[in-house]
């Protein structure tokens, strides 16, 4: 995985408008209800209809169509909000395996995304900055045993993460060149 400038003025405007948004919602996790999926996970993945009111779910949408007319991509493929102290345990999406772009957002920079790199297996922690951030990096499948790519995150702080993932490379970099334009 590696971090990516962001710079296109259009996916900005889009990713603070999301998130400035976001900030004024209510964000409790109501813990007596909630059922922590995926398995080692605390936060809420706002994409679940059955865990985003009904009044949200407009705006979410619209993240999918936006996103799709600046980028190109299907759909967002993962939407999760962080609480303070969220995060989700080590996990490798073989089942979702592609090309990623993976667009995460805290205030402060209080939080990380962590991985194993596939060959060395050792840990990587890349820390939050504050505002948006942009990460790069192919997810194999179980079929590719060396490409496995196990991961987790973090947050400090309230955390946004948006993430897409392409199943054509040359499609992946194109996207990764509009996002870094300006």
């Amino acid at each position: 995985m590696q971090v990516i400038n962001i710079k296109n003025k259009e996916i900005l405007l889009l990713l603070n408008d999301f998130s400035s948004w976001f900030k004024n919602l209510d964000k409790s996790v109501n813990k007596e209800t909630h059922v922590g999926y995926p398995e080692k996970a605390y936060g809420i993945d706002i994409a679940t209809i059955d865990s985003t009111p009904i009044e949200l779910r407009e705006k979410i949408r619209q993240v999918d169509i936006q996103f799709s007319s600046i980028l190109g991509a299907r759909n967002c493929a993962v939407k999760m909000y962080y609480p303070e102290n969220g995060y989700m345990g080590w996990h490798n999406n073989h089942n979702a395996s592609g090309y990623n772009i993976l667009f995460s957002y805290t205030q402060n920079g209080k939080g990380f995304f962590k991985y194993k790199d596939p060959k060395s297996l050792s840990s990587v922690t890349m820390n939050d900055t504050p505002g948006w951030t942009a990460k790069v990096g192919y997810y194999g499948s179980l079929e590719e045993k060396d490409k496995l790519y196990w991961h987790c995150a973090r947050a400090y702080e309230d955390r946004l993460t948006l993430g897409f993932v392409i199943p054509d490379k040359s499609f992946w970099e194109m996207m990764i060149e509009d996002i870094e334009s300006e």
